[in-house]
């Protein structure tokens, strides 16, 4: 069959091929495996659970139960994985601290596709992305000779915590408001031919009123105290 002997396997597990020959040998029962199947099933999760003794995870430090977690069709491979392992952070503290630890890691990709797949989901993942990436204020560079004084602004504002976003290249004006509008911005600020003073528009109202850039942070912070 090519597979190796049992000799050979438990010759390399050594002092651990007694209980891992015995769980086989009953069928993958074990007490400590039945226990936590017992524990799931009395929060009425068992419907979740499919203990599969094949499971092998590719890292060395795991010193108990492992698991991997499966969309429901099983058409993905596996949203997360992981598992026991007491030893693995007085490992890493070189014996300073010595403390049995859970944990288990998730695939974005994997995650990603399973989400796309239901349109729900996907609808709840846009709209919390949206709301995660709203900002205050897009600074929009009119004119590429005041991008210095734009940035200089950006940061103050940033200083501020606001939150704010501009342009990286030059790009047209409309491109810039239509970036504005699509991350969610309350209020645009353009340098351009007006300077030293900034055109200032609530991207809500569409109102747009000059402003001196020695009285812009006062007025900003009026305005976004208004509006929120």
């Amino acid at each position: 069959s090519g597979r190796e002997s049992p000799e050979n396997t438990r010759a390399k597990l050594g002092k651990l091929a007694d209980p891992v020959f015995a769980i086989l040998h009953d069928g993958g029962k074990s007490e400590k495996l039945e226990s936590l199947v017992d524990g799931l099933r009395a929060r009425g999760l068992a419907d979740f659970v499919a203990v599969d003794v094949g499971i092998v995870r590719g890292l060395a430090y795991y010193t108990g139960i492992v698991f991997e977690v499966f969309d429901r069709a099983g058409k993905l491979r596996a949203v997360a994985g992981g598992g026991r392992y007491d030893n693995l952070i007085g490992q890493l503290s070189d014996g300073a601290v010595s403390m049995p630890a859970l944990g288990f890691a998730m695939g974005d990709v994997v995650l990603g596709e399973m989400i796309r797949e239901h349109g729900s989901a996907c609808a709840k993942m846009q709209q919390a992305i949206t709301a995660e990436h709203k900002i205050d204020i897009y600074i929009v560079i009119a004119k590429e000779q005041r991008r210095p004084d734009a940035l200089a602004h950006v940061q103050t504002l940033r200083d501020k915590d606001y939150r704010v976003d501009y342009s990286f290249a030059s790009e047209k004006v409309a491109r810039q408001f239509q970036a504005a509008e699509q991350l969610g911005a309350r209020l645009a600020v353009l340098f351009g031919d007006e300077w030293p003073q900034v055109a200032v528009k609530d991207l809500t109202t569409g109102e747009q009123q000059l402003i001196s850039n020695q009285e812009l942070l006062a007025y900003l912070a009026r305005s976004l105290s208004l509006s929120s």
